[in-house]
């Protein structure tokens, strides 16, 4: 089964993607799922105003991550930093939390926007990213759907689109402190048919394709 033409029509379908990221958030999912039962996987954009983006942003990572850890939440991450058409710098982060204690994005968003005032007042802006798709779904081990980690699996990629990444300076993209090996095709196969046993992936699932979530699977 290929899924569904519902998703054909996003924006990003076609980019290309960079296989250094895309092995980092297979590394981080892969973990927490090995960790955790359920996890819960959301995204987070940042804007901030240019004159004060590069001045913040480590401080509004770390406070805020540390936050996500006092709460509870075991947070592992992944924030990339891009340059839009309009020279405007902003953030795209991937939480992966703790699905036993946690099922919903608003408390997330309201911590992040706690922090980012604290840090600078009035300025900033946190985007839930929902416009036009879910934003916050749980993947639990043994009883995920299909379209449900499909759907992650896709939205969690664009943090990997090669788009908007080429005029950055920098460092472009900062991830939580844990081991990061590489994954082969075969070697995500194994993993994510371990974690997911009521799936069954067909030989030769390609993983780092373009898009993203075009997974072989027979249900």
């Amino acid at each position: 089964m290929i899924l569904s033409s519902s998703f054909s029509n996003r924006v990003f379908q076609n980019i290309p993607m960079l296989r250094k990221i895309q092995n980092v958030y297979y590394n981080l999912l892969i973990h927490s799922l090995r960790k955790h039962c359920r996890v819960f996987v959301m995204r987070i954009d940042i804007h901030l105003p240019q004159e004060i983006a590069q001045r913040v942003i480590t401080d509004f990572n770390r406070r805020f991550i540390e936050k996500e850890k006092i709460a509870g939440y075991d947070p592992l991450y992944i924030m990339v930093r891009e340059l839009s058409s309009e020279k405007n710098i902003h953030y795209h982060m991937v939480l992966f939390l703790d699905g036993n204690k946690t099922n919903n994005p608003y408390q997330h968003f309201q911590n992040a926007r706690i922090v980012l005032g604290n840090i600078c007042g009035s300025y900033g802006c946190i985007n839930e990213c929902n416009d036009g798709h879910r934003n916050g779904i749980m993947l639990e081990r043994n009883m995920t759907p299909y379209n449900d980690l499909c759907e992650v699996l896709f939205q969690i990629s664009y943090v990997a689109k090669k788009d908007q990444k080429q005029d950055v300076t920098g460092k472009t993209f900062f991830y939580s402190k844990v081991q990061i090996i590489p994954l082969g095709e075969e070697d995500i196969t194994m993993h994510f048919q371990s974690l997911f046993p009521h799936l069954t992936f067909g030989t030769g699932t390609q993983w780092y394709s373009s898009p993203v979530y075009k997974a072989f699977l027979i249900c």
